[in-house]
């Protein structure tokens, strides 16, 4: 008989563990489904705020400035050096010659005659000579 009592009561501490384990699991599921649901409405929030209000990182903002800033200075820089091109007394000898030209050595060859040079610099900025030989190229061609 007392075999039996010390048998069921084993069950019994069993059984009630059982529920308490269960009980764990439930509990630690419910908190994984809103660890979850927050990190889902967290990219959620960050895409309404890119998509919709225009919002972005401060480091994409500033890329996106310089890139603004550099197409702004070869809108303004690349004319100058056309203008300088123009001046140039023997620039239909050049012009044969940028022609002639590879099309990656095109900016060499502005560099080489100081039309990419902006007045007061000391060396041409980046990317203007390559912009101000596709644009000589392109008024020669017309």
């Amino acid at each position: 008989m007392a075999l039996l009592v010390v048998t069921l009561g084993m069950r019994h501490e069993n059984h009630s563990e059982g529920r308490l384990q269960r009980g764990n699991v439930m509990k630690w599921q419910t908190i994984k489904t809103v660890l979850w649901s927050a990190v889902g409405g967290a990219v959620v929030w960050w895409i309404v705020l890119g998509v919709v209000f225009g919002w972005m990182p401060s480091g994409s903002e500033e890329r996106l400035a310089t890139d603004r800033v550099q197409v702004a200075l070869l809108d303004v820089r690349a004319p100058i050096c056309v203008a300088k091109f123009n001046l140039d007394s023997d620039n239909g000898e050049r012009i044969e010659a940028l022609k002639k030209a590879n099309s990656w050595a095109q900016d060499d060859f502005v560099e080489k005659h100081g039309w990419a040079t902006m007045p007061g610099d000391e060396k041409p900025e980046v990317g203007v000579a390559a912009e101000c030989a596709r644009r000589i190229l392109a008024s020669r061609s017309l």
